[in-house]
Parts: C-alpha cells; sequence; structure tokens
C-alpha cells in the first residue's frame, strides 16, 4: 500500500463515487476551520491505495503544533472502504507512516482511529479517546425515533414533553447572527462541569465556515432565555451532537435537555438525516467518560463501537523522548504526592469516599495531609478538581445504585485483606447506601457513619426537634405540616415572615428537578398556600415544617463538627461562623466562607445530645445565633462529617486522624478542638469582600489575610498542575455568576 496526493475536490468526489461516507472532520470545510485555529494547517488529503491499484481507504490530515514540535491529526480516519483485517490495518498504517516521512520530516506522530492494539501504535500521549458512542436512528416518525430508545429514555422524553415550560427551535440564523446568550450558558456550564470552553471565535467560526447545510444550532428557552443549545454538524446523511451546553437551576433542567434532543432527532429526521451521533460515551477500556453513559445511553438501545484514537510514532526515537518526558513528570508529581503527608506514607489504609464534589476531594486531601496515602473518590460521576487530581484514584461506578457501589467496594477490599479500607460519604442517599450494605461488606471495612436507626432518627428534622426540646437544646418555634392527602392547611399561628423547608431532605431531593427550592421565605398566609398547593400538585406528600425566621444575615450562621468515637467520646470538636452562603436555589444553608470560632459553651449540649442518641462517628450540626437575645439555635444535626470539614484543618486538627486512631489503629485520646483563628473560603477574596459589611468583621478577614491564615481546600500545593489551576479559576468564575444571579447583594435576612 501507498499513500496518493490528491485535492480535496478529488478526495471527496472520489469517496462519493464509492459510496464512502467521510465523517464531517474529513472534508474540505472542516480543514478550513481547522485553520482558523492558531497553530492548525491543513497538511494534505490522501488516499490509501493498494498494490494492485484500488482505493481502500481514505485520509486527510490537519498539521498540530504544539510546545514545539508538530504531529498530524486525523479525526476519524483513515476512513476504510470496506472493513480491514488487523492485518490490513497494521499494513495500511505502515503505507501511511511511510508517505508521512517521506513528506514532512518534522512530523514527530499522527494521531488517528485505530480499531486493532498493535505494536506500531501507542496510547494518545494525551487527550481522552473513546471507542464507544450512541447513534440513534432518526428515520420515521417521533413515535419510531422514541421506540427506538430505551425504557429510561422513553420515560424522560415523554416527562419532558409533558412537564418542562421549554420550546425548541433550529436557531441557526439567530446564532450565527450573534451567538453571545449561547456562548454564556457554554460558560456556566464548562465551571459547573469542570473542563475548559474553546473561545467563542471557535464556535463562531463552525457556525459561519461550515455554513448551514453543514452545521445547524438548536436551542431550547424558558420565557425567552436559552437554558440548553446544540451544535449539530451534519455530513450526508449523518449528523453528530458536536458541541452542548445548557443552565443549571432551572425547572426539570435534565428533561430540558432530553426535550431537545427529541427534538433534534425529529427535526434531523424530517430532512432525510438517518441517524444521529452523540459522539463519544465511556467504556471498559476507555473509563474516563463514564460520566456521560448515563445520559446518553438511553438514547438508543444499543452501542455502537468505533476505532479510537491512537498515536502512530514517526520519528521513533523522539516519540519516545516525549513518552520519556511524560514519565519523568508523572513520577515527579507522584513523588511530590508521596512527600505531602505529614507522616511516612500509610499503605495498611485505602480511604475510599463517595460522591463527586469538593466536599469529597476535601476529604481526600484530608487523608493525603495526614497519611500520604492516595484515597479513592467512587461515584457515578466526579467534578473536575478530582479527575484532574494527582494525589486521588477515581473509580466510577455505572450508576447510582446500592449493587453498583457494593460491587466495587468489595473489588477493592478483597484485592487486599490485610489492608483496611475506610468507607465515607458526605450526601444522604450515600449515607443511607453505607449503613445498608457496611453489614454485608468484607471485614476489613470499617465507616465512620452512624447506625441506620440513629440515622433516621436525626434525619427526619421533626424528629431531631422533638429530641432537642426535650433535652432543653434552643430550636426555633416549629410547626409540622403535613401534605398528604387533600384535606385544608390549617394556617400557621407562627407570626410572619417564616420559613419553609422539608422535614426530610431525602424525600425532597426529587422536587429540585421540578423547580423547587431548598427553603423557602413567606410573608403572608397566601404565600404558604400557593406553596403547598404547588407542591401537592407536583406530587409530594411528605411532611413540611413551618418555623420563625430567626432575624440576621449570612453571618449569623454557625456550624459545629465532631467526631464521636466507637466508644461514645467526643474526639474531634470544631466551631465556625458563616460569613457567606450559597444562594442558589438547591444550594442554600450550605457556607461558602467561614471563620472559627471557639465555642466551648456548645460543647456540653451537643454531648447529652450525642448521649441520648448513642451517637458514633461524624456529625455536623447548623445553627443560627438570634441577634435578639445573643442564643444560638439548633436546627438540624447531619450524620456525616459536612461539606466543609477542612474548616477543622484551618483550625489545627484534622479530623481523619482522629478517625484512623479510633476506628483502625485503636487509640484513645482527648478531645482535639479546632480553635486556632482561620478562615476558610471556596470563593474569590473580592467577592467574599462584597458580602462582609460589617466593619469588625471586615478588619477581622482583612487581617486574616495579611497574617496567611486563610485556607481553601482546592488550593493545595502538591495537586496544583496547570490543569487543576484551571478548575479552580473556572469554579470560582461560577461564583461570580451564582451569587450576580441569586443574591447580588447583602440583605439584612439573606433573602
Amino acid at each position: 500500500m501507498h499513500l496518493q496526493e490528491v485535492t480535496f475536490s478529488e478526495f471527496e468526489a472520489r469517496a462519493a463515487s464509492m459510496g464512502v461516507d467521510l465523517p464531517i472532520e474529513q472534508t474540505a470545510a472542516w480543514s478550513a476551520l481547522e485553520e482558523t485555529i492558531p497553530g492548525r494547517s491543513q497538511w494534505g488529503s490522501f488516499e490509501l491505495v493498494s498494490d494492485g491499484g484500488s482505493t481502500v481507504a481514505f485520509i486527510a490530515f490537519t498539521d498540530y503544533l504544539t510546545h514545539g514540535y508538530h504531529y498530524l491529526r486525523a479525526h476519524h480516519a483513515p476512513v476504510w472502504v470496506e472493513q480491514p483485517t488487523p492485518e490490513q490495518e497494521r499494513e495500511g498504517l505502515l503505507a501511511i507512516r511511510a508517505g508521512i516521512r517521506r513528506r514532512d520530516k518534522k512530523v514527530l506522530f499522527a494521531r488517528l482511529a485505530v480499531d486493532a492494539e498493535l505494536d506500531i501504535t501507542s496510547p494518545t500521549l494525551s487527550m481522552t479517546p473513546y471507542d464507544t458512542t450512541v447513534i440513534m436512528d432518526v428515520t420515521g416518525t417521533p413515535d419510531d425515533i422514541l421506540n427506538r430508545m430505551k425504557t429510561r429514555g422513553r420515560r424522560d422524553v415523554r416527562k419532558a414533553l409533558r412537564e418542562s415550560p421549554a420550546t425548541y427551535a433550529d436557531e441557526t440564523d439567530r446564532a450565527t447572527a450573534s451567538f453571545d446568550e449561547y456562548y454564556d450558558v457554554m460558560v456556566e456550564t464548562a465551571a459547573r462541569d469542570g473542563f475548559t470552553p474553546a473561545p467563542k471565535s471557535d464556535y463562531e467560526n463552525t457556525i459561519r465556515i461550515l455554513g448551514p447545510e453543514k452545521c445547524r444550532v438548536f436551542a431550547g428557552r424558558i420565557n425567552g432565555e436559552v437554558v440548553t443549545w446544540t451544535i449539530t454538524t451534519i455530513s450526508g446523511a449523518h449528523a453528530t451532537r458536536y458541541y452542548g451546553a445548557s443552565r443549571a437551576n432551572i425547572p426539570n433542567r435534565n428533561f430540558v435537555t432530553d426535550g431537545l434532543i427529541f427534538f433534534e432527532a425529529c427535526t434531523l429526521g424530517e430532512q432525510g438525516i438517518v441517524d444521529y451521533d452523540m459522539m463519544g460515551i465511556g467504556s471498559e477500556k476507555y473509563p474516563g467518560l463514564m460520566t456521560l453513559n448515563t445520559f446518553k445511553c438511553k438514547f438508543a438501545k444499543d452501542e455502537t463501537h468505533v476505532a479510537p484514537d491512537r498515536d502512530l510514532p514517526v520519528a521513533r526515537m523522539a516519540y519516545a523522548a516525549l513518552q520519556g518526558v511524560k514519565g519523568i513528570r508523572d513520577a515527579r508529581r507522584e513523588r511530590a504526592a508521596a512527600r505531602a503527608g505529614k507522616a511516612d506514607p500509610r499503605t495498611d489504609i485505602l480511604p475510599v469516599v463517595l460522591g463527586g464534589d469538593l466536599s469529597v476531594y476535601a476529604i481526600c486531601r484530608e487523608f493525603h495531609e495526614a497519611y500520604g496515602c492516595r484515597p479513592v473518590a467512587m461515584n457515578a460521576g466526579v467534578i473536575a478538581a478530582i479527575t484532574h487530581s494527582e494525589i486521588i484514584d477515581t473509580v466510577l461506578t455505572p450508576n447510582m445504585q446500592e449493587a453498583s457501589f457494593e460491587a466495587a467496594i468489595r473489588v477493592l477490599a478483597d484485592a487486599d485483606p490485610a489492608r483496611t479500607v475506610v468507607l465515607l460519604a458526605n450526601t444522604d442517599g450515600l449515607v443511607d447506601m453505607i449503613t445498608s450494605m457496611l453489614p454485608r461488606l468484607p471485614k476489613n471495612v470499617v465507616s465512620p457513619t452512624p447506625s441506620a436507626e440513629v440515622v433516621e432518627r436525626v434525619r427526619d428534622k421533626v424528629l431531631f426537634q422533638r429530641l432537642c426540646e426535650q433535652l432543653g437544646l434552643p430550636v426555633p418555634r416549629t410547626e409540622v405540616v403535613s401534605l398528604a392527602g387533600t384535606d385544608a392547611v390549617a394556617p400557621t399561628q407562627i407570626a410572619f415572615p417564616v420559613v419553609a423547608k422539608a422535614a426530610r431532605s431525602d424525600e425532597y431531593m426529587r422536587m429540585y428537578e421540578k423547580g423547587f427550592k431548598k427553603v423557602y421565605k413567606a410573608d403572608g398566609q397566601a404565600e404558604l398556600d400557593e406553596l403547598w398547593a404547588s407542591l401537592r400538585e407536583a406530587g409530594f406528600a411528605g411532611d413540611f415544617l413551618v418555623q420563625e425566621l430567626i432575624p440576621g444575615d449570612d453571618t449569623c450562621m454557625g456550624a459545629l463538627t465532631f467526631y464521636v468515637d466507637s466508644r461514645g467520646k467526643v474526639r474531634v470538636y470544631g466551631a465556625a461562623q458563616a460569613l457567606l452562603e450559597d444562594h442558589a436555589p438547591t444550594m442554600r444553608g450550605n457556607s461558602v466562607a467561614m471563620l472559627t470560632r471557639p465555642m466551648p459553651e456548645l460543647l456540653p449540649l451537643a454531648e447529652r445530645l450525642f448521649s441520648e442518641l448513642g451517637y458514633r462517628g461524624f456529625a455536623e450540626i447548623d445553627l443560627k445565633r438570634d441577634p435578639r437575645t445573643g442564643e444560638w439555635v439548633f436546627f438540624e444535626l447531619n450524620p456525616r462529617v459536612g461539606r466543609n470539614s477542612y474548616y477543622l484543618v484551618a483550625g489545627g486538627v484534622n479530623p481523619m486522624r482522629a478517625m484512623v486512631d479510633d476506628l483502625v489503629d485503636g487509640k484513645t485520646g482527648s478531645t482535639l478542638v479546632a480553635d486556632e483563628p482561620a478562615l476558610y473560603t471556596v470563593v474569590p477574596r473580592p467577592l467574599l469582600m462584597r458580602y462582609v459589611v460589617d466593619p469588625a468583621l471586615r478588619a477581622e478577614v482583612e487581617g486574616l489575610y495579611k497574617e496567611g491564615k486563610v485556607v481553601d481546600p482546592q488550593r493545595y500545593a502538591p495537586d496544583m498542575s496547570p490543569r487543576r489551576a484551571l478548575d479552580v479559576q473556572l469554579t470560582e468564575a461560577n461564583h461570580f455568576r451564582k451569587f450576580r444571579r441569586y443574591y447580588p447583594k447583602p440583605t439584612q435576612n439573606s433573602f
């Protein structure tokens, strides 16, 4: 075989005459698009010709200049006329390599699609390839398209059509005129999901250069605002969902995008498109994209195998040097991570933290600082801070079912029975999962999670309220409203304004998808009546609490965090005053900045509560200081270490040390109090200072900044690669957008 260069017009005409469908990336239009990106240029289009003179494949290359060297990229190519055997694929790659060497001595390697595992290729030096995708058949009627989805896909699309307030349209012309409003949604999506969006000009150039015949923009709007959109590329009768973005905190957010995809499929089918590629999911071999599977896989009953990207070394010694540099860099990072521990790395413990959010990263950091070990974050999906971490290993489960987590934990525990697996979680659902499966797990698995019976008593805010009243702990005046049945709800006897929230967060979680908030403030009975009616109409039949509104802004909020050891003794105690809380509708009550505070007077009250409950494990109590009396009022107890546990480290105590001392090493000890003055924050300084208006607090915060007594769990020196630093910047940028949208300026009661 040999490479034979042809013009792009000859390349496309020849493929069409042979019935070969070229992917959009193997067309002249795409080549023109690539050339708008700095460092990229068209290298050439070729036919791969057999010794007998027949064309066996088509391939077009773009030259990529990066880090001072050149490599070639052929997206989704070679495009074979007939599926090759591994031997034929190897022969073709050798011919491609020889042709590149003859034509351009600068090229170090080519990145192209190779199906077989061949000794002449290597895993990609960078980027995440995939070998599986989801392709929707979009022919026939809308019912035909629906019926070819999995049951879950049909259910979610029908739910979107029935409940979503969004309207959908082909907005190609509108996006071509101005891409600003669409790009705002992409920036929000990137900050939320942990990736870097391309410059706006890349999306604008995609639409402009490909043109409406090869590129369409579909969008969903609510009240005229873009909340979800897709850029779809078209090549012949085939379409690909190339880019997509969506807003958070909108009614039925997930289903809004389901509705958009169904609209796209129906519209494309009407225009003669036969299939719609969802463009890549995770697989056993390439698990890095597993977070996409839950959403994408429901739109077709089967997944489709594709050839993954691999590197074909051309200048083999130079490529080996690149591999060596990468290996040295990886090893250096591993050594730095190992040195970061304050003790020699412990290999006899394996921390496994269920979940994938920032609190999980913070807990993993606590373990790494304490013991130099590499914790495991286990979940169906994780944030970018964990994905790009160099101190955390990730295990992605195929779904959020208990059986999937249990199977994965068993694998880790059985791999080394002499090693203790320390199992934690930091959300209600995953805490429940641990209490359920812990009795069935291998004996080398331990967990600082309270028993199921204790969790049930503290989880229900009604039961917790009654227990506090019984023990003489201060609580806000509260009424319980049952929304079961159809009987009218009696007017509240508590003076307005009041606060309303669900009695059980685990029962209420599903309501977030329907646009309901975590906490409501009502200034009159009509507002409460409207809330009860809307909750019942949406199918909620649980209990709600109506409580007096304790005056005061975010700075009146507080948190207490504890570790109660296996003997019932409080081994860790920390207290903090909130400076600023998250104000997104589903995140109310989560502090984003706190000051450590000594509150010794509250420890005996908590110990009384733990004794009555027979409590063991981590606990976090939310409370608020009533500015009228100066008294701290107890709100709820969370049976976990809490979202902001790293403030304890800022205060001088690593809670994981006390827990491992107890559960793994069997050591006893005195109560460690995290009372060193410090500022804990996950938001940037300019944003925080916008909301700290009290002169005394401002002076205190500024003083801590000057003294360097400020911690952010995201900013960990042994884990601050350039990619992680970018993750932090994107997260901080997202905080600016969230506060501008949900809490643009401070108020006296934080509403």
